[in-house]
C-alpha cells in the first residue's frame, strides 16, 4: 500500500470530498420532473405574454419551487432543445421565403415605408434566420430568468447579477428586473 505524506492527503480528501459533492449536486439537477411541474415549467417557458394567466403560472412555479428552481437554472445554461431550436430555423426559413417572394408593389401597406419593404427584400436568409433563432433562445432564457425571479434562491443571485452586469448582454434587462423582483425576500 502506498504511503501519502499528510499534505498529500489533505489534497485527497478535498478532491474526494469536491467530487462527492459535484456528483451530488449534478444527480439533483438532473433528476426528471414529475409531469405536472414539468407541464408548467413547458408553458412558463414557452410563454410569450401572460397577461390574466400570470398569477396562477406563478402560483403553479410556486408550487413546484423544489424542482422547478434547478430546472430553469438548466434552462438559461442549455437554452431550448435542439429540436425546437431546429423547428424555429425552419419556420423562419419559410417565413423569409415567402417575404422575399412576396410581390410589395401591388399591396397597399401602411405604416411601413417602401424602403423598410425593400429592405425586407434584400435581407439575407441566413441572417433573417439566425436573428430569428437568437430572439428565440434569448426568450426562453429569459423566460427562465424571471421564473428564477419567483422561485429562484440565493445561489442565483449571483448568476443574475453577473448577467445584469453585461453591458450588451440582451439577458441583462430579464436580469436586472429579476433581481429587483427578488429584492423583498
Amino acid at each position: 500500500m502506498a504511503s501519502f505524506n499528510p499534505i498529500e492527503r489533505v489534497w485527497r480528501g478535498l478532491a474526494l470530498g469536491l467530487a462527492v459533492a459535484v456528483l451530488a449536486v449534478g444527480s439533483a439537477y438532473a433528476q426528471p420532473l414529475d409531469p405536472a411541474a414539468a407541464a408548467v415549467l413547458d408553458r412558463w417557458l414557452r410563454s410569450s405574454c401572460l397577461g390574466d394567466e400570470a398569477p396562477a403560472l406563478e402560483a403553479d412555479l410556486r408550487r413546484h419551487a423544489a424542482v422547478l428552481a434547478p430546472a430553469l437554472r438548466r434552462a438559461l445554461t442549455q437554452g431550448p432543445p435542439a429540436a425546437d431550436i431546429a423547428a424555429v430555423r425552419e419556420a423562419a426559413a419559410q417565413r423569409h421565403k415567402r417575404r422575399a417572394e412576396s410581390d410589395w408593389q401591388g399591396m397597399e401597406v401602411t405604416g411601413v415605408d417602401r424602403g423598410a419593404l425593400a429592405r425586407i427584400q434584400r435581407e439575407p436568409a441566413r441572417a433573417f434566420v439566425d436573428d430569428q433563432v437568437a430572439r428565440f433562445v434569448n426568450g426562453w432564457k429569459s423566460n427562465a430568468i424571471a421564473g428564477l425571479a419567483i422561485v429562484g434562491q440565493n445561489v442565483d443571485r449571483a448568476t443574475l447579477r453577473r448577467l445584469a452586469g453585461r453591458a450588451n448582454d440582451p439577458l441583462a434587462p430579464a436580469a436586472r428586473a429579476a433581481l429587483e423582483r427578488m429584492q423583498p425576500r
